[in-house]
């Protein structure tokens, strides 16, 4: 009863209009923290709809690897391969930008982008 009172309402369309706006600020300056922190030879792909950011990195970069280290660090971290059946991508990385923002999501991305800078050398 109270779900169809929420919608019946007009709160569900109310929360759903304050939750896109708030997935494509966190989406915009998760995008820009990226740019800031990580190797300019990646690539975002921002998928309509929606709040994961996919980040291709270069091809010798091993997600899998990074995220273990990165987890020693207690940053988790979700590598392309997870997403695959045959473990293609392992040089990608899925970032979910539902999390509300602060100053610990910043400095974790700014961990990620230099262990990615270490994978690379």
């Amino acid at each position: 009863m109270a779900a169809a009172t929420f919608v019946l309402e007009g709160h569900y369309h109310r929360h759903i209009r304050r939750m896109r706006q708030n997935y494509q600020r966190n989406m915009a300056l998760y995008t820009c923290w990226i740019w800031e922190y990580f190797p300019c030879e990646i690539c975002i792909t921002r998928p309509k709809g929606g709040f994961l950011l996919w980040i291709e990195l270069p091809e010798q970069v091993d997600m899998v690897c990074v995220a273990r280290q990165l987890c020693r660090m207690k940053i988790q971290v979700a590598a392309g391969s997870i997403f695959s059946v045959s473990g293609k991508y392992r040089n990608c990385l899925r970032i979910n930008c539902a999390l509300p923002l602060s100053e610990t999501y910043r400095e974790a991305l700014k961990h990620i982008g230099e262990a990615v800078y270490r994978a690379m050398e």
